[in-house]
């Protein structure tokens, strides 16, 4: 093969992947405007077609979390987000996600746990800072009723 073919092969290699990204960001964008029109299932296929092209793009598997914590199908959701996590520069991101979507489940304990996860990650990052203190003040009113609960049989 020549150096001129060569390097023809390059351009187009290089070509492709930029098309390839401009789709994956077109997607991506897409997908983020139909969520925030309440539109959920065009948002999913958006990120679904997304995730066929990158399926280690934190943001792709983000956004498929958080559809599928809105279904309330919270395993899936949470396979998501540790699947994010994985492959994420923002991990606080990730880890506020998993703190949501165990607060949401009333797994008060575990929330708490990945909010300071996500606070370690960043310590300037105020939504794990907010999930973290509304995880614990719920905690903490449970056990308020519960020894209300407990004064009250005895």
């Amino acid at each position: 093969m020549s150096e001129e073919t060569e390097k023809l092969n390059e351009i187009a290699d290089f070509f492709r992947r930029m098309k390839s990204k401009i789709l994956l960001l077109k997607l991506i964008n897409q997908a983020k405007t139909e969520y925030d029109k309440y539109n959920y299932e065009n948002s999913r296929k958006s990120l679904i077609e997304a995730y066929l092209i990158d399926k280690k793009n934190p943001v792709i598997l983000r956004g498929l979390g958080c559809i599928n914590q809105f279904k309330g199908k919270w395993n899936c959701a949470i396979r998501y987000f540790n699947m994010a996590l994985k492959y994420s520069d923002k991990k606080e991101v990730e880890y506020t996600l998993l703190g949501m979507a165990y607060y949401l489940r009333e797994k008060l304990d575990k929330a708490v746990e990945y909010f300071n996860l996500a606070i370690e990650k960043n310590d300037d990052y105020e939504k794990a800072y907010e999930g973290r203190n509304q995880a614990m003040l719920e905690n903490h009113l449970k056990i308020i009723d519960l020894q209300e609960s407990l004064k009250k049989h005895f």
